[in-house]
């Protein structure tokens, strides 16, 4: 249903196109590739940085807990 919702909406605004009699500037592209790339790049050194902080959190949520399981037997 969603999908159909989303299909026809985006059909809607492609039949009913009207002229926007706008400019974009050439230096546009590099000034977004100046915004975008050092985000980009400073969130890749992050990963970079924490990858053994971030994969040891994951591991931690999909690991086995034994040892709750051991100590709730003992009592």
């Amino acid at each position: 249903m969603l999908l159909k919702s989303i299909i026809s909406t985006i059909l809607l605004f492609n039949i009913y196109v009207s002229s926007a009699y706008a400019y974009i500037d050439p230096n546009t592209g590099g000034f977004f590739f100046q915004t975008v790339a050092p985000f980009v790049y400073g969130l890749l050194g992050v990963v970079v940085v924490f990858w053994k902080r971030i994969t040891g959190f994951v591991k931690g949520i999909f690991s086995s807990k034994k040892g709750n399981d051991d100590s709730t037997n003992n009592s």
